[in-house]
């Protein structure tokens, strides 16, 4: 299994022990087994693999939150908070204008690295205070 060149440079930025770098090969040479079939994905991480969440961390990290603080968050004009968890996230923008900014160029920068947003879960949703009558 080979995986993206952007995703090998990071890992091996980041993972100094080659020891741990020759583990994470073959991890991804191991295959995975569904309903009793092993299947050896040809490129990328194996989906359920063992190695597959801490592997979407390292390039998440990158593509995304490092991302997010340096190009992103200086350009807005209100306050903007990034919460990732695995490879779910959720983007918190004090002005609408602002999450309406990044929401244009958030997908071309997840193309950018070979991933996409999902389609059902990807959209912006208008978080206000409660309404005093409406308060407890």
């Amino acid at each position: 299994m080979t995986l993206p060149l952007e995703l090998q440079q990071l890992i091996q930025r980041r993972v100094r022990d080659g020891v741990l770098l020759r583990l994470i090969g073959k991890w991804l040479k191991a295959g995975i087994l569904e309903e009793g079939n092993v299947t050896y994905p040809d490129e990328g991480t194996p989906q359920g693999g063992v190695i597959s969440p801490v592997l979407a961390n390292i390039y998440l990290h990158e593509v995304l939150d490092v991302w997010f603080e340096k190009e992103v968050k200086p350009r807005m004009k209100g306050r903007a908070e990034l919460v990732r968890y695995s490879d779910d996230f959720v983007i918190c923008f004090e002005r609408e204008e602002d999450a309406r900014r990044v929401m244009e160029v958030l997908p071309k920068r997840m193309e950018k690295y070979g991933l996409t947003l999902h389609p059902e879960k990807t959209r912006l949703v208008e978080f206000r205070p409660p309404r005093p009558e409406n308060r407890g």
